[in-house]
Formats: C-alpha cells, sequence, structure tokens
C-alpha cells in the first residue's frame, strides 16, 4: 500500500536478503519504520540491530525529529535495547499484538 512511497533499506549476501525495513514520513519532522523482517537463519545475529541502528543514523541526519514504530510486542524489550520507549496500550494489528514505540534523534 505505501511501498511506492517508502524507502526500503535492505542487508543481503550475494544469494539473498537477510535484513529489511520500510521507512515512510507521515510528515517531514516524524518517521515511521515498518515491515522489519530478519531471516530466521539469521536472527540473533545482529542484523535486527544493525538495520535499525543504520535506519536511525539516516534518518537523523535528514534532520528528522523522531521515530515511531509498531513492535510486535514479544520483541518490545528488543527495541527497548535500542533507545525505542513504549508509548500507550498493545493494541492488535494483524492478528498480533503490538505495542506503540517512539525514539527521538
Amino acid at each position: 500500500m505505501h511501498d511506492n512511497t517508502a524507502r526500503h533499506l535492505v542487508i543481503h549476501n550475494e544469494e539473498r536478503a537477510l535484513a529489511c525495513c520500510r521507512i515512510r514520513m507521515p510528515d517531514e519532522a516524524l518517521a515511521k519504520i515498518e515491515r522489519v523482517a530478519v531471516d530466521i537463519d539469521y536472527r540473533k545475529s545482529g542484523l535486527g540491530r544493525e538495520i535499525m541502528n543504520y535506519a536511525a543514523s539516516l534518518l537523523k541526519t535528514e534532520n528528522v525529529d523522531g521515530v515511531v514504530f509498531h513492535a510486535q510486542t514479544g520483541a518490545a524489550g528488543f527495541y527497548a535495547s535500542l533507545g525505542y520507549v513504549p508509548n500507550g496500550e498493545t493494541f492488535i494489528e494483524d492478528g498480533i499484538q503490538h505495542t506503540r514505540m517512539h525514539l527521538r534523534l
């Protein structure tokens, strides 16, 4: 739905994508990171941290003030370790419980 107006970050090797995320800009000062995924064979390898940190540093160089993110509740601790702060009640999105989180840049 938003793929035509979003940026996509991908970490890959010669054979396949290993990690990815999508960045949308709801407005000039606020980014939304979505669709974060890491290949099952590469989870816990640091690629999730790498792509999220790269996205945040890229947005910071573009003078974006903050990032919003809907984390699957089971992974909220991981995103908290990257500096994301829970914001509000949990909710169901695509049949999965999520937590709204934000990061000030």
